[in-house]
């Protein structure tokens, strides 16, 4: 990786932190300790405490809108140091710094990354329980002086799966479920356009939740495709098959909270 203009790589963070606690601080900290150039910028310390399925889910939304280099720590069941392994790994020309919890697999599911390595990163720190600030923080900060992941990992062969939170499929079916919830209401599923079309085989769709009656049809193109208060399916900027209602809240209306399964049929 090289520095252009002496201009440093962004580092993105997106955690289960908050934002009431001093400890998103603590790891801004620790990175502007030791790269005070660095750019940094905050993806969402909203998730969900633990919830890896909804950490991906927001961490590959936004992938293909940062520029190359860009590395990303995702801080989600991180557990301490030493109980367990701690990835980075190179992914469409970009980093991401995680837990060995299931995660990356996660976000790298339609491609297979560049690099995996377990972090073996020397820890300035007696204390081993926040791995976001004594150990990411500072790998980002190499990373983003021009460091490379090999010089401060392992390599791996594979990055460890995890497929138990991706959807499953039949000759007629795809049953996934509600991963995420945003902020409107929208309810956004674990279901990948790309999926859809393949089993499809361009066959008619039914769009079903456990709450019956709010059946739907088609997939629209945009949201004022239908009138307001209606609902509707569509795909979403990241790919994904998100239920919504039109300037209404989707995950309470429908009965759609995470979790949900949404199942497709075709005929």
């Amino acid at each position: 990786m090289v520095i252009c203009d002496g201009i440093m790589p962004i580092i993105t963070l997106t955690s289960d932190l908050g934002y009431e606690d001093p400890y998103l601080a603590l790891v801004k900290a620790k990175i502007l300790s030791q790269a005070p150039d660095a750019q940094i910028i905050d993806i969402s310390h909203s998730i969900n405490p633990y919830d890896i399925a909804e950490a991906a889910y927001v961490v590959k939304s936004i992938l293909s809108d940062f520029p190359k280099d860009t590395i990303h720590i995702v801080g989600i069941d991180t557990r301490s140091i030493d109980t367990i392994e701690h990835l980075g790994i190179r992914y469409r020309n970009q980093f991401i710094l995680a837990a060995n919890n299931g995660l990356l697999s996660l976000i790298a599911d339609q491609y297979h990354p560049d690099l995996v390595v377990e972090l073996t990163m020397n820890v300035d720190s007696d204390k081993l329980i926040f791995p976001m600030r004594d150990l990411y923080g500072p790998a980002a900060a190499y990373l983003a002086k021009g460091g490379s992941l090999e010089v401060i990992g392992r390599q791996m062969q594979n990055l460890p799966k995890r497929t138990m939170l991706l959807p499953t499929t039949g000759e007629d079916y795809i049953k996934g479920f509600v991963i995420y919830v945003d902020h409107y209401g929208n309810a956004i599923s674990n279901i990948h356009e790309s999926l859809i079309k393949e089993v499809a085989k361009g066959r008619d769709l039914l769009i079903g939740f456990v709450s019956k009656g709010y059946e739907l049809h088609e997939i629209q193109q945009r949201y004022d495709d239908v009138a307001i208060n209606e609902r509707l399916a569509l795909i979403n900027s990241a790919g994904y098959l998100e239920i919504a209602i039109r300037q209404g809240h989707a995950a309470n209306l429908l009965g759609l909270p995470k979790n949900e399964a949404i199942i497709i049929t075709f005929s």
